[in-house]
């Protein structure tokens, strides 16, 4: 689970996706949702504090005695924590989806960026390289 297998349980159609290593990390997607192509993107840490996915995310989707473990599909809270968990991560990639930018706005800020972060020029790239839909 991660970024963008929330932007995708939250409806939209994600065309290409990217990370790239400025100083906290950014990713990138061009994404179709709900009639509106562009990008969004966001930042990832190293630790939960830093990482917003992280810190509302573990990697674990059971109940409590089978959390960490196999799951059988014979218990039923770990069926209800499953279904729970998909719409907590429907529900986060909502929030990213809220700000689709043009690709143009994103080239932009990174073009600005540029002077001062090194992994700006290959977002640039990236994003000139899209192909729409």
């Amino acid at each position: 689970m991660g970024y963008i297998e929330a932007l995708e349980a939250a409806g939209a159609v994600v065309h290409s996706d990217a990370s790239f290593g400025s100083y906290q990390g950014d990713w990138l997607a061009f994404v179709t949702y709900k009639d509106q192509t562009g990008l969004v993107r966001g930042g990832y840490g190293s630790c939960s504090g830093c990482d917003s996915f992280a810190a509302e995310f573990d990697d674990s989707e059971g109940c409590d005695e089978h959390r960490w473990h196999e799951q059988p599909e014979t218990c039923e809270p770990c069926a209800v924590a499953r279904v729970e968990s998909k719409s907590k991560l429907a529900a986060f990639g909502e929030r990213y989806l809220d700000s689709i930018e043009a690709p143009d706005e994103v080239i932009a800020e990174f073009v600005e960026q540029s002077v001062w972060d090194m992994s700006a020029p290959e977002v640039v790239a990236w994003v000139k390289a899209l192909t729409p839909p």
